[in-house]
């Protein structure tokens, strides 16, 4: 758990506090988007992307999911349809807000470091602080990789149902979810090759490589359904 101290710490780096990004990346216009991607800053990077990619692909597998409800021939699985719709609307809107805190964390970061060193005191304070702030950092696009993977389980059970003229589309969204789950693999991944406190954070790769690998195992399989759909 983090100290209560960490943010106080990083905010030292600054006169005022960390200042939230007005509007949300989630509603900023695409082109804003896009230019702010391209800046020369260090947020929004790999992280933001990978959860905005989480978004789009989520966001294809409930369409898929809404058009393969009153189908012919899934008003057995109307029912299931459903849930599986509720749920994945459900992962949607907690991945929304992942950019944003993904940028705020490596923002924290970035303040961290520029935290005084002139002395022993100063140096201690800097270190912990960028170690609190590091960890924050290797966390959000640890919990992205999760919710990558909760999409994928969710969609998992009514693949069957997806008809050949959206097949397409199934395969779009499950793309942009392994490119979103391969960013946010490595974004956990360099975040913690900084951490001084080894055991957390072999904890957490190893944590990340076996979500990476089952995300991999379910989109192979929606790869070899689209696969069978469109021979």
């Amino acid at each position: 758990m983090r100290s209560e101290s960490w943010s106080s710490n990083v905010r030292l780096a600054t006169k005022a506090p960390v200042a939230d990004t007005l509007p949300p990346m989630i509603d900023k216009p695409f082109v804003q988007l896009v230019e702010s991607l391209a800046s020369k800053t260090p947020t929004p990077g790999g992280g933001a992307a990978a959860a905005l990619a989480a978004c789009m692909g989520a966001g294809l597998l409930l369409m898929v999911v809404r058009f393969s409800r009153g189908r012919k021939g899934n008003e057995a699985r109307d029912g299931v349809l459903a849930d599986v719709e509720l749920l994945l609307d459900k992962h949607l809107q907690l991945l929304m807000p992942m950019a944003e805190r993904d940028c705020k964390s490596f923002d924290l970061v970035s303040c961290a470091y520029k935290l005084p060193k002139d002395n022993d005191q100063q140096k201690g304070i800097r270190e912990r602080a960028v170690q609190e702030a590091m960890f924050g950092a290797m966390v959000v696009p640890e919990e992205v990789l999760c919710m990558v993977r909760d999409v994928f389980v969710a969609a998992s059970g009514v693949i069957e149902c997806v008809g050949k003229n959206i097949a397409s589309d199934l395969a779009s969204g499950a793309a942009l979810l392994i490119a979103a789950a391969e960013g946010a693999h490595l974004n956990v991944r360099i975040n913690a090759v900084y951490l001084t406190n080894r055991e957390q954070a072999n904890k957490a790769l190893d944590r990340a490589r076996a979500v990476r690998q089952e995300i991999q195992m379910h989109q192979l399989a929606i790869v070899a359904a689209v696969e069978k759909m469109l021979l």
